[in-house]
């Protein structure tokens, strides 16, 4: 057997499993996501805010959006949470807080676990 057919034969197929599974392993790494939820606690603050909007910002990219308006005369109502799925585990959450007509803006950097519920208290900062 010359060296040529060697290669051929027994090292060429085994380099190719290996790469299709190095793509596979890539591939599945690529979708894994960090699923949670996230409840955002307005605190003392919440029979005076009008609205809220958050944006879930990973890796230098926003990844979800919140939204919540109060009714003319009403609370805007707790708990504010949504969930999730994030591509790593840490991030950023970018708050616009409408309370009593005066817009505050506000970032909390987040950390979640998988599955599990994250609280992001704004109460001191309203």
């Amino acid at each position: 057997m010359t060296r040529y057919e060697f290669f051929r034969k027994r090292i060429a197929p085994v380099l190719f499993l290996g790469m299709v599974g190095l793509i596979a392993f890539d591939t599945c790494k690529k979708q894994e996501r960090t699923h949670a939820t996230i409840v955002i606690d307005l605190g003392d603050a919440e029979p005076r805010v009008r609205s809220i909007v958050a944006e879930l910002v990973v890796e230098a990219e926003v990844i979800g959006n919140f939204e919540r308006r109060a009714l003319p005369d009403l609370r805007i109502g707790c708990p504010c949470k949504f969930e999730t799925a994030m591509p790593a585990e840490s991030g950023e959450l970018r708050l616009v807080v409408d309370v009593d007509g005066k817009l505050r803006r506000i970032t909390k950097q987040l950390h979640v676990i998988e599955g599990g519920t994250t609280t992001v208290k704004l109460g001191p900062d309203l």
